[in-house]
């Protein structure tokens, strides 16, 4: 009696545990709607710029729509941003402040430009030049 008593126990507490795990299943991954960021619509004239580091970066200037005169043009459309060099683009996305200077004990350089960037979820050529 004690054996099926017990079998029937481990039984139900078993079953219990695995609804319980059931249950308690992670949702999804998904920023709470105050840290999404809220997409911008700006026009300006695609340029190319060089960084501190040497590298290339596409950057939107004479920018329209938006807080900044200029953003740094990131996302997957990268290839969009080259061949459209000197025409004036309508660019759509979430715009990202710059990052903080890493060394905070040392005064900004003013020859160091730190403008937002704008993540491009599309590219629009609105005019073939900038004038």
């Amino acid at each position: 009696m004690r054996l099926v008593t017990s079998t029937i126990a481990a039984f139900t507490l078993a079953s219990a545990v695995g609804v319980f795990a059931q249950d308690q299943a992670p949702a999804p991954q998904q920023p709470p709607a105050a840290e999404q960021k809220p997409k911008s619509t700006l026009t300006g004239c695609v340029v190319q710029a060089k960084t501190t580091d040497g590298g290339t970066v596409y950057v939107l200037s004479k920018a329209e729509g938006g807080t900044a005169t200029m953003y740094v043009l990131a996302g997957p459309a990268e290839s969009d941003f080259s061949a459209n060099v000197n025409k004036k683009v309508e660019v759509s996305g979430p715009v990202q402040e710059p990052p903080p200077s890493a060394d905070k004990d040392s005064a900004p350089d003013p020859k160091v430009v730190r403008p937002p960037a704008i993540v491009a979820e599309s590219v629009k050529v609105v005019a073939e030049s900038c004038t």
